[in-house]
């Protein structure tokens, strides 16, 4: 028996190394709190304590690695002996900030190393940077080009997940915007500082930050993360696309139906802009004050007479379900079962959506015409169903007040009959 658990001892830390995968390894050295560098500069005041501040949240810190794996040093030195721990010899130093990126690469580029800590890392991150716009100034020796430590930080470095990190989702446009809202620094390279400010007034920019809807776009999501390339005209409703599929398809069947070519129209900008992208109004369409179609069709063009058209209709068919639905609304107030009516009234209001849909993105006044027809015509059978229940209603009072007076008249007559046999009675 002690012979067979030997064995197990023996053979059981072999199997979980071939079945289980190599176990998670921490870095070599002190743990990162028992660092001479961790030690030392806690005890500090300032900006050199800053650093161990974060030990609890940052996510090098918490896998286990500590100061010296990156600014390199003796961790193991004596306590206070500050030339032991700054040993140039062991690598001790401040990265050079145009090689941040190639510096962190050297870990986060680094498949097996990577696996140690996290298996489903991504490794690459350097390569796409260096395909960016950032990416090639960096390369280029341009000092102001964004680098890894300007977006994730330097010290305190959040877990992507993390709701605290600096490229958390509702975090992202803020983070951007150290850089792309500062006039001074985007000067050299002739980019506007303004587009932080129109995206806080997007459609977009609520949804993130009021409703706290991550799967709403903020700034990775159409420009890229470490690939960082601004959309060209031949992809802009490529990148749009990604989330309105429906619009998106509605342009490519456009373009092969008709056989056009929208690029020069830079597609979806051209009406929603690209940063302050403000909720889709019905006043967009047509040819009125407000109507972005005019910034392309000139009146007598068949293009202005279709949009003119489109906005009619749109109008139209609004105007006849916030009629209809009165009524019922009224009906229903009043007693009357319109449940039926008011559930067939859903059809005008998907017509109607259909071809807010429609109108901007196909360009096929055929189709929009056939969607808006169909909701006017349910909506006009929602009306014409309240009117019936209204006429169902005079009816049923009119009936009621009948059969008040026939009631009345009764009441009456038996009063009366009853006072005339007490009379004869007493005689």
């Amino acid at each position: 028996m002690r012979k067979l658990i030997l064995a197990l001892i023996l053979i059981l830390p072999v199997a979980g190394a071939v079945f289980g995968g190599e176990a998670p390894t921490q870095p070599a050295g002190p743990l990162p709190r028992e660092t001479a560098c961790f030690k030392c500069h806690s005890e500090m005041d300032g900006e050199v304590a800053e650093p161990t501040k974060h030990a609890d949240d940052d996510i090098h810190f918490l896998k286990g690695l500590s100061c010296h794996d990156c600014h390199g040093g003796n961790p193991a030195a004596p306590e206070g002996d500050m030339d032991a721990a700054h040993d140039v010899k062991k690598g001790w130093g401040k990265p050079d900030r145009v090689k941040i990126p190639e510096f962190c690469a050297r870990c986060h580029a680094d498949a097996s190393f990577m696996k140690k800590f996290d298996p489903g890392a991504r490794v690459d991150q350097y390569s796409e940077y260096r395909t960016s716009v950032h990416g090639q100034k960096n390369a280029r020796g341009d000092e102001g080009a964004a680098v890894c430590v300007d977006c994730h930080g330097v010290h305190g470095i959040r877990a992507v997940g993390d709701s605290r990190s600096s490229v958390y989702p509702t975090n992202v446009a803020e983070t951007c915007a150290r850089c792309h809202a500062d006039a001074a620094k985007m000067k050299p390279y002739g980019i506007p500082a303004n587009q932080y400010s129109d995206y806080q007034k997007s459609v977009h920019y609520r949804a993130v930050t009021e409703k706290g809807d991550i799967s709403a776009p903020t700034c990775n999501d159409c420009h890229g993360s470490h690939g960082a390339v601004p959309p060209g005209v031949e992809n802009v409703a490529s990148v749009c696309g990604s989330c309105h599929s429906r619009e998106a398809s509605l342009f490519r069947e456009t373009e092969a139906k008709k056989k056009l070519n929208l690029s020069a129209c830079i597609r979806c900008v051209v009406c929603h802009t690209n940063h302050a992208v403000l909720p889709p109004r019905d006043e967009m369409l047509g040819v009125g004050k407000e109507s972005t179609c005019t910034g392309c069709h000139a009146p007598g063009t068949p293009g202005y007479a279709a949009a003119a058209k489109m906005a009619e209709s749109v109008e139209r068919l609004r105007e006849r379900i916030g009629e209809a639905s009165g009524l019922l609304d009224s009906a229903e107030r009043k007693g009357m079962e319109v449940s039926e009516d008011r559930f067939a009234l859903q059809k005008a209001q998907d017509n109607l959506v259909e071809s807010r849909v429609l109108a901007p993105h196909s360009f096929d006044l055929e189709r929009f015409l056939t969607a808006a027809n169909a909701g006017i015509a349910a909506a006009e059978a929602g009306a014409a169903a309240g009117h019936r229940a209204f006429a169902e209603l005079r009816f049923r009072r009119l009936g009621l007040s009948l059969s008040l007076v026939v009631i009345v008249a009764v009441i009456i007559g038996l009063a009366l009959k009853v006072r005339e046999m007490e009379r004869r009675s007493r005689e």
